[in-house]
């Protein structure tokens, strides 16, 4: 949202709004580059931390070529596992329960975007696009003086964020690490580190 579109915002819904750019921006490092992804990214880096804009800035350096071989090396069939039930121990003797959690979070909120992130609910582009997307609905809750709606939507951020995101990045990151893939390594570890300030607050 631009600057002067958040005239009138009360400072809470502002930094819900802060919180939905970084995560979105996050969510399409971890996509299929594209030209529109591009200039989502470029736009975006504008309004983040100067450690996500620089992230942002050094992948939309690289010629879109590149870029799409290195999304299909690193994440692609193959490569290192970007989706949380390659992760989750539990979800060993089938993926069901998890995937049925995340789409019941989904369904709860309207999440249907034109453009899924990803094939797979699980994968974190989609996981951190939701984050964003659930930011993005508490910061107009806030906006529009709907308190309750508010606090429904601010809480299942967080439980979200506890029961998916924040139990499996590290271990995705320390993958990405082992396996000398520097940009998505660094990606992840942002990821990371934001899943953890955020649930710490």
């Amino acid at each position: 949202m631009k600057r002067n579109a958040q005239k009138g915002l009360s400072r809470e819904a502002k930094r819900w709004l802060a919180t939905a750019s970084r995560w979105r921006l996050l969510s399409l490092l971890f996509q299929l580059p594209t030209r529109e992804a591009r200039r989502e990214l470029k736009r975006l880096a504008g309004s983040v931390p100067r450690d996500l804009a620089s992230l942002a800035k050094a992948w939309t350096a690289v010629p879109m070529k590149d870029a799409a071989a290195e999304f299909h090396r690193v994440l692609g069939p193959g490569g290192i596992p970007a989706v949380e039930s390659s992760y989750d121990p539990n979800a060993l003797a089938g993926r069901g329960p998890l995937l049925a959690d995340i789409a019941g979070f989904h369904e709860a909120f309207a999440y249907r975007p034109e453009k899924p992130p990803a094939e797979v609910p699980d994968h974190i582009a989609v996981e951190l696009d939701f984050l964003s997307y659930l930011a993005f609905k508490t910061a107009f809750a806030l906006h529009a003086g709907s308190w309750e709606e508010s606090q429904i939507t601010a809480k299942a951020y967080e439980h979200f964020l506890a029961e998916h995101l924040c139990t499996w990045v590290p271990t995705f990151h320390e993958r990405l690490e082992r396996a000398a893939c520097p940009f998505y390594a660094r990606a992840a570890l942002s990821a990371g580190q934001m899943a953890k300030t955020e649930a710490a607050s």
